[in-house]
């Protein structure tokens, strides 16, 4: 049975936290370079900041909710990021604004764990992947509308207006906490120590599979985003333009969303894991044949993109399901690895790609190919071990 529309909005804006407070500054960051007396380059470094403090902090929320309750610890995270978003708001220095930022990250990884965690405790597995698939097309537009919001916003009241906007919304969301019922499962000891259940967790073997899964997809994904940007400039194409292109990937994300919802009905749950991977090579090969093409356009990076935002929406929430729902039994400690490994991996492996090797359509098509296929040895693992 599915749960309440209030317990699906709450998880949906603890969900959002992330990519509400991550992207809604975008447009103002040139304006927030000059007002703070710093380079483009180290405003840039806010993002790079706040998605470390997001990744490490994703490991102590879940053991510590395990330990000390869901309700209390996302009071908690939520206060922190409710603090740092006001201090990002107010600050008058980059310093300043820099551990605004550590603190603002520190708070939003609470609600990407133990939103995860309170759908695995009351749901199980199938009933968590079409709550994944109500939640994830609401979460998928908020780094679209995120910018939208905070561009008017920044234009009208200045940059300092999007942090105030990103703490109003924590505070309503913390309101909903406050009425929302405490899940954590009854028998989870409150003696032992908070990461007592990490061995066990980790020696799930269901679980890594999972997560290797979502790691080569979000991994795709963030070298994408690493990459297109210049690859569309080194095309001539305006700025304006550039900001459109990605609306057809959010479009298949949402699209493979609803689909998956419908296909829980009627597929097993592995094998809409596995069509959606299948979609994610069909992306990476299709990037290989581009090579031995002479001429490169935009629907050459955009269309082999758009089936890999297929995997994206479907195996993605998926198999973030699948890692917390394993046998292990640990789901809010699982929540807080899986979403470290996710984002952290996916932050070290864009980063090394564009580093190493530059920016070029083989690049971008041949780490695409690599992770789609190292995905597509998982599935082929999960395929015989049910």
């Amino acid at each position: 049975m599915m749960p309440r529309l209030s317990f699906i909005i709450t998880v949906a804006m603890l969900s959002a936290f992330g990519l509400i407070a991550s992207d809604i500054y975008l447009p103002a960051m040139p304006d927030m370079a000059h007002e703070l007396g710093v380079t483009p380059s180290q405003i840039s470094q806010t993002i790079s900041v706040y998605l470390l403090a997001l990744a490490i902090s994703q490991l102590f929320y879940g053991p510590f909710s395990d330990r000390f309750g869901r309700k209390p610890v996302l009071l908690a995270g939520t206060t922190v990021y409710i603090v740092g978003s006001l201090g990002c708001a107010v600050a008058d220095s980059y310093p300043s604004f820099l551990l605004f930022r550590l603190l603002e990250g520190a708070g939003a990884a609470a609600g990407l764990v133990l939103g995860r965690a309170l759908i695995a405790d009351t749901c199980d597995k199938v009933i968590s992947a079409r709550v994944y698939a109500v939640i994830y097309p609401l979460v998928s537009l908020s780094p679209a509308l995120a910018p939208v919001v905070g561009g008017h916003l920044s234009s009208t009241f200045g940059w300092h207006a999007d942090f105030f906007f990103v703490a109003v919304f924590g505070m309503i969301t913390m309101l909903m906490i406050l009425f929302m019922r405490e899940t954590r499962p009854g028998n989870t000891s409150v003696t032992a120590s908070p990461f007592s259940g990490l061995s066990t967790m980790c020696s799930d073997p269901g679980f890594w599979r999972y997560t290797l899964i979502v790691c080569c997809i979000y991994s795709a994904w963030f070298i994408y985003l690493t990459q297109s940007p210049f690859l569309f400039a080194q095309l001539r194409v305006s700025e304006e333009t550039r900001g459109w292109l990605y609306i057809p990937l959010t479009v298949g994300i949402i699209s493979a969303n609803l689909l998956t919802k419908r296909l829980l009905n009627h597929w097993q749950y592995d094998h809409i894991v596995t069509a959606g991977i299948v979609c994610f090579v069909l992306g990476g090969l299709a990037y290989a044949v581009e090579m031995f093409w002479a001429e490169q356009g935009i629907l050459m990076i955009l269309l082999p993109m758009c089936l890999v935002s297929l995997a994206n929406g479907s195996s993605l929430s998926l198999a973030i399901s699948g890692a917390i729902s394993s046998r292990h039994g640990q789901v809010a400690t699982a929540s807080g690895l899986i979403g470290f490994l996710q984002i952290g991996s996916a932050a070290v492996l864009a980063n090394a790609v564009s580093a190493g090797f530059g920016f070029s359509q083989s690049v971008l098509g041949l780490a695409v190919l690599l992770l789609a296929l190292t995905a597509l040895l998982a599935c082929c693992k999960l395929s015989f071990h049910p």
